[in-house]
């Protein structure tokens, strides 16, 4: 199951460890050195040449919401 579907899942007050074990230092490990997307993460300078062109936040802001609304109709496989 990648992150998002692990972090989209209904919790109630995660652990301090549960959050460490979801979040923890692996997951720069995974991203940048062995290309996993799905379970790692990119630090921004790793990804600031996708920048294309310079948008107003709102702009940016607006994007992320309707990109987060369309995330959450998809069902969960």
């Amino acid at each position: 199951m990648n992150f998002l579907r692990r972090f989209r899942k209904p919790k109630k007050c995660a652990s301090e460890e549960a959050l460490k074990q979801l979040l923890g230092k692996g997951r720069a490990k995974l991203g940048m050195f062995e290309g996993n997307l799905e379970e790692g993460e990119l630090e921004i300078g790793q990804v600031s040449a996708l920048i294309k062109n310079i948008k107003p936040a709102a702009e940016i802001v607006k994007e992320i919401c309707t990109e987060y609304e369309t995330a959450l109709k998809q069902p969960v496989k």
